[in-house]
């Protein structure tokens, strides 16, 4: 069932015709013109929006060289960690064999089985040590991977949130940096530990340095972007539009209580002495055509 949008009364949805069965009005033109401006006033307000978010979302990827590089080196942490952190080799009658402190090492040694290995040596009587202490690198290396992961992905995401994420992604950058540290520095204190160890031995590479300093880059790029600022440029009116869009979404005011246009601009102004041009032509040629 519909209703008439005079009479309020119920209407069948197979009525078909074009005036009301109870008062007569036409149903399609009720209130036509009112209609129209409250649609144009919903549309400017929604457009709006529409154009300030394709604002933010450019700056947040072109609107500066900071952020065309920031796009550029989201990728540096995770690539880092295809360069190893060191090596853990196993000397043992059923386990013969290597695991590379790396991305790649790391999913080599999940697949071989000697992940679950390691952490059920870890806390034993004999090796425990140096076991513990190779898995809590292991832990380490797989958080700093994990924050090279969500740097990536929120970076891709920073126009959500334009005045805070490069707080966030800076942060993240920081914590992926200390990882990197604290792994290379469990990965050494295993390597002591496994020197006098006959079935286990390791030793620490370098790799830690290229992930810290890729981190780094992250974190300092964020930084300037932070102290600069984002370059967003909306449109004359938008960020009026925006605020009075609120009020009506908030109950404060009504669409009928606002002007058409809702903001005057120079464009608007422009469309305005448009329309009253071709108005002025249009009654011109009537006026001719009369007094023919």
């Amino acid at each position: 069932m519909s209703e008439c949008p005079k009479c309020k009364q119920k209407i069948s949805l197979l009525y078909l015709k074009q005036h009301c069965p109870h008062c007569g009005v036409n149903l399609r033109f009720y209130n036509f013109e009112e209609n129209f401006y409250r649609d144009a006033k919903k549309a400017e307000l929604s457009v709006a929006k529409i154009d300030m978010f394709i604002a933010q979302l450019k700056a947040s990827f072109v609107g500066s060289k900071l952020t065309i590089v920031r796009l550029c080196v989201m990728l540096l942490p995770a690539a880092s960690f295809l360069v190893p952190y060191g090596k853990t080799i196993f000397s043992q009658p059923f386990l013969n064999g290597s695991v590379t402190l790396s991305a790649l090492g790391l999913y080599g040694a999940y697949e071989d089985g000697y992940l679950p290995y390691i952490l059920s040596m870890a806390g034993g009587a004999v090796n425990g040590k140096a076991f513990t202490l190779l898995s809590c690198a292991l832990a380490s290396l797989a958080l700093s991977a994990v924050a090279a992961i969500l740097i990536f992905f929120m970076t891709l995401l920073c126009f959500l949130s334009v005045k805070k994420m490069h707080r966030v992604l800076a942060g993240f950058a920081v914590a992926g940096a200390v990882l990197s540290a604290i792994s290379f520095l469990l990965t050494t204190a295993f390597a002591s530990s496994a020197r006098s160890l006959d079935l286990i031995s390791g030793e620490a590479y370098p790799g830690f340095l290229v992930s810290a300093l890729c981190f780094a880059v992250v974190a300092a790029v964020n930084i300037l972007i932070g102290k600069q600022g984002l370059n967003i440029v909306y449109k004359e009116g938008d960020e009026e539009r925006a605020a009075i869009a609120k009020k009506v979404k908030a109950g404060e005011i009504t669409l009928d209580e606002l002007p058409q246009p809702v903001v005057e601009t120079a464009e608007t102004e422009k469309i305005r002495q448009e329309i009253e041009k071709q108005q002025a032509l249009y009654r011109q040629m009537e006026e001719g055509n009369a007094d023919a």
